[in-house]
């Protein structure tokens, strides 16, 4: 019961504007770990995609944030938080997406211009899940595929402004209790998909908007939750196991569960909710300041570009390497040097042109 000051204080310094908090960067960190530990040439981690989970939880908890605070004013401007997330996402995410263009164009010859472009133009429409989903993955494979995250990330806000709009502006609660509702139907959806049948591999389980919907809300809820100072005493104790769930995210992630992704999602949510909760309400604590840590804020900050030219690297260096440990060190020097000076001389430079100062502070998006 000692937890619960502490909590509703975190709440309130939350709804009168907060402040940048750095947990939230190494939580970013993390996320980025599990994925690389699946994309690295000797995959260490089977079950590396659950980083994308914790990536759409955080991403659901600071957008629903940041959206709810400017509700405060009596309105949203969507236009301006369209004009946020072009302004963080495109730059790399075009920079990248060119290099790979021109990559493939001389690496693979037996491709058609028109093979090579098409996945670039869904890269930058946000459309690659919905390629995947359908069951047509484009002919370049693993160049560009890595874009359906984006696509789910951004198909989800180009509704969820206009639900605060509707629905959390006549009614906090009623909202709350929607949201609620949405994450009983993909948490029951993911379990059908996970629990009553045996597939080798579902596009939808892993690629669907739906599906991937349920870390997104179950942040976008904690969000709406700690703004008002519901459930003071639930949220305190939830906070205790913080640290565990640290713990038990990379151990889910060595786990080869592929033929089941739809459980990994909703195990990987709840592990989300519970580090989420401990950090944002307990800052000072020991998961607060382990995921303060210079180390993982550096990897946080950097996440974005560090995903984008993960995968060309890794490309190059499985055809020059194979799957070996010398090719893992090449790996990571290889996106260390191209996400950081992506980072200080595209992202960075780009963002303070075209988004405002405030809003760029706070509204570091946390898309893989």
């Amino acid at each position: 019961m000692a937890s619960a000051p502490r909590v509703v204080t975190a709440t309130r310094a939350a709804r009168h504007g907060g402040s940048h908090q750095p947990a939230l960067d190494g939580v970013r960190g993390v996320a980025i770990l599990l994925v690389l530990g699946q994309h690295a040439p000797t995959r260490p981690l089977v079950d590396g995609f659950l980083g994308v989970t914790v990536f759409f939880g955080i991403s659901g908890y600071l957008i629903t944030t940041l959206l709810v605070r400017e509700l405060r004013t009596g309105r949203i401007d969507v236009r301006a938080f369209y004009r946020r997330r072009a302004a963080r996402l495109y730059p790399a995410l075009l920079t990248v997406a060119a290099v790979t263009v021109v990559v493939v164009l001389v690496a693979r010859p037996d491709l058609g211009v028109g093979q090579v472009l098409a996945p670039a133009g869904a890269a930058a429409t946000y459309t690659t899940s919905l390629f995947d989903w359908a069951g047509h993955p484009f002919a370049t494979q693993d160049y560009l595929n890595y874009t359906w995250t984006l696509s789910v990330e951004e198909q989800f806000y180009l509704v969820w402004p206009f639900a605060l709009l509707w629905a959390y502006r006549r009614s906090p609660r009623l909202f709350a209790a929607v949201t609620v509702s949405l994450i009983g139907v993909t948490l029951v959806l993911n379990l059908f998909l996970g629990l009553s049948r045996q597939v080798h591999f579902d596009p939808h389980e892993y690629f669907g908007t739906d599906t991937n919907a349920l870390p997104i809300l179950v942040g976008a809820l904690l969000a709406v939750v700690l703004h008002h100072g519901w459930l003071p005493d639930a949220v305190g104790r939830l906070a205790f196991f913080a640290l565990p769930a640290v713990a038990l995210l990379p151990a889910l992630a060595y786990r080869d569960d592929t033929d089941h992704t739809s459980l990994v999602v909703v195990a990987g949510t709840a592990l989300t909710l519970v580090v989420l909760t401990g950090v944002v309400t307990r800052p000072g604590s020991a998961v607060g300041r382990l995921l303060a840590s210079a180390p993982l804020r550096w990897l946080g900050e950097r996440s974005y570009s560090i995903y984008l030219w993960s995968v060309l690297a890794r490309i190059a260096v499985l055809s020059w390497f194979g799957h070996s440990v010398v090719g893992d060190g090449v790996w990571v020097a290889m996106f260390v040097v191209l996400a950081e000076v992506s980072f200080r001389f595209v992202e960075r430079p780009l963002r303070a042109r075209f988004a405002p100062a405030v809003q760029r502070r706070e509204e570091i998006t946390p898309t893989v």
